[in-house]
C-alpha cells in the first residue's frame, strides 16, 4: 500500500513538471511565430523626389525661354547660325528654401553680330506633392545686356517661375509652367509663356 501512494506521487510530481517545461517552450501555440522575429521587413525603395529640396543641396538645371530650347542653335538656309544657352544653378539654404543664380547667353554674327548676356539672382521654395511631382516656384531680378549693331543696351527685369517638377528618378527632374517677367526701367516690356525645365540635383 505505500509502496502504490509512492509510486502515485512520484507520477503526479513528473506530469507537473512536464507541464511547466511545456508552458516556457516558445515553440508552443502561444507563441507561433517563435524564430522569426529576427528578421525585418524588406525596406521599401526609395520615392524619386526623396531627398530633393534638403538643406546643404545643390541643384543644376536649364530652361527654356523665348529665344529658344534648353541648348539653341539654329541656322536657317542661306542665314547665319545663332546659339542660345540658359543655365541656373540653385542652393537650399534650409529645407525647401533655395537661393540661385541665373545665366543666358545668346550669339548670333548676323549682320553686325548680336550678343545678349543675362544675369540675375532669384529665391524659390520647393513643395514636394507625392513621391512623383513637386512644385518649386521662384522670383527674382536679372540684367540684361545687349550688344548690336554696335550699340549696348542694358536693362533690369524681374521674373518669375512657377514650374510643376515630375521626377523621373531620383536625381533627375523635368518640369513645366507658367513664367512672367517685367522690366524695371519703365514697367513695359512685359513677356509671359509656358517654359520647361530640366535638371538635376547633387
Amino acid at each position: 500500500m505505500l509502496r502504490r501512494s509512492i509510486l502515485a506521487c512520484l507520477l503526479v510530481g513528473l506530469s507537473s513538471t512536464a507541464n511547466a517545461a511545456g508552458a516556457g517552450d516558445p515553440s508552443t501555440e502561444d507563441a507561433p511565430f517563435a524564430g522569426g522575429g529576427n528578421k525585418s521587413p524588406a525596406p521599401f525603395a526609395a520615392s524619386p523626389s526623396a531627398g530633393f529640396a534638403a538643406m546643404g543641396q545643390w541643384v543644376l538645371s536649364m530652361r527654356t525661354t523665348g529665344d529658344g530650347g534648353f541648348v539653341f542653335f539654329h541656322k536657317p538656309s542661306g542665314g547665319d547660325w545663332a546659339l542660345s544657352l540658359h543655365p541656373s544653378i540653385d542652393y537650399f539654404i534650409t529645407s525647401s528654401v533655395s537661393l540661385g543664380a541665373t545665366f543666358g547667353y545668346f550669339y548670333s554674327p548676323a549682320a553686325t553680330g548680336t550678343t545678349v548676356v543675362d544675369l540675375g539672382g532669384r529665391a524659390g521654395f520647393n513643395l514636394n506633392i507625392n513621391d512623383n511631382i513637386g512644385f518649386w516656384p521662384s522670383a527674382g531680378v536679372g540684367v540684361n545686356v545687349n550688344s548690336s549693331n554696335h550699340t549696348t543696351n542694358t536693362s533690369a527685369a524681374f521674373a518669375i517661375f512657377a514650374p510643376f517638377l515630375y521626377h523621373l528618378v531620383p536625381h533627375l527632374f523635368v518640369g513645366v509652367g507658367p513664367s512672367f517677367s517685367v522690366q524695371l526701367n519703365d514697367g513695359n516690356g512685359k513677356q509671359y509663356g509656358l517654359d520647361f525645365i530640366i535638371g538635376g540635383w547633387l
